[in-house]
């Protein structure tokens, strides 16, 4: 009898030893207590590498965001169309912002890199590789909502708008106003491209399935054209182009779906 106990806690400390190798392999590495100062000095370290370059990216532009801002805007409108300034600083504000918008594109790689590299002690490796996958195609598809906005979107809808008011009037194109287009533009189509990617991600996951995003197709289609037209409605037309967009990458989204529910069977 002594000897079945003896083998019995010696199964049992053998099993708390592969539970605790589990527990290590599974979890985060390097997970331990750190003090919140240690944390914060880390912080503050990392900050400091993201703003110096991009400190240096907002002077390096500056100087010459006239140039870019006007071939920015020849490209759009082709050169046909001159551009005003309603107020002293407005074009100043305009320079200001783009040169931001550059030092934003250009760091955002180095941001994404310290981002994670803060939080990577205290992250599971499969948090680290789910990350890592989804951060970059995001990206990625941004860049492409962006690039399709502004080559596709904007030179249709502007085209038209001045063709349609110059029979009655002469049009002025505000500075400000038109960069604030662009950018709510390029924003918004940047989201909506992300569409596809999130509905792979929640199929993945398995917070939705293929056959119930099929199946409330109808439904998302009218949250969709609701949104466009009632919630950020504008004369311009932009949010009926956004809303054939966001339905065409809904039904991409049902395509890659269906596709990853066909390779697990």
């Amino acid at each position: 009898m002594t000897i079945t106990m003896n083998n019995e806690v010696i199964k049992a400390k053998e099993k708390m030893s592969r539970n605790d190798e589990n527990d290590l392999i599974s979890g985060p590495v390097g997970d331990e207590e750190i003090p919140l100062m240690v944390h914060l000095t880390e912080l503050r370290r990392r900050l400091i590498v993201v703003l110096i370059p991009f400190g240096i990216v907002i002077l390096l532009v500056f100087p010459f965001s006239n140039i870019f801002l006007h071939h920015l805007l020849v490209n759009l409108f082709h050169g046909d169309m001159p551009i005003f300034v309603y107020s002293p600083m407005e074009w100043m504000r305009v320079r200001l912002l783009f040169s931001l918008l550059c030092a934003l594109s250009v760091t955002i790689p180095l941001i994404l890199y310290e981002s994670f590299a803060f939080m990577r002690p205290g992250l599971y490796p499969s948090e680290r590789k789910f990350f890592l996958l989804v951060v970059i195609p995001s990206l990625c598809l941004y860049g492409v909502g962006a690039f399709f906005a502004y080559f596709f979107v904007l030179p249709l809808v502007f085209s038209y708008l001045i063709a349609y008011s110059g029979e009655i009037a002469k049009v002025a194109l505000s500075a400000k106003r038109i960069f604030s287009v662009i950018l709510y533009t390029a924003v918004g189509f940047g989201l909506i491209f992300q569409i596809p990617l999130i509905m792979t991600l929640a199929v993945k996951m398995k917070l939705v399935t293929y056959s119930w995003l099929r199946d409330k197709r109808l439904i998302i289609y009218g949250l969709i054209i609701g949104i466009a037209f009632f919630v950020i409605a504008d004369p311009t037309g932009i949010s009926m182009l956004m809303a054939v967009v966001s339905i065409a990458m809904f039904e991409l989204g049902l395509l890659i779906t269906k596709y990853i529910g066909h390779r697990r069977r």
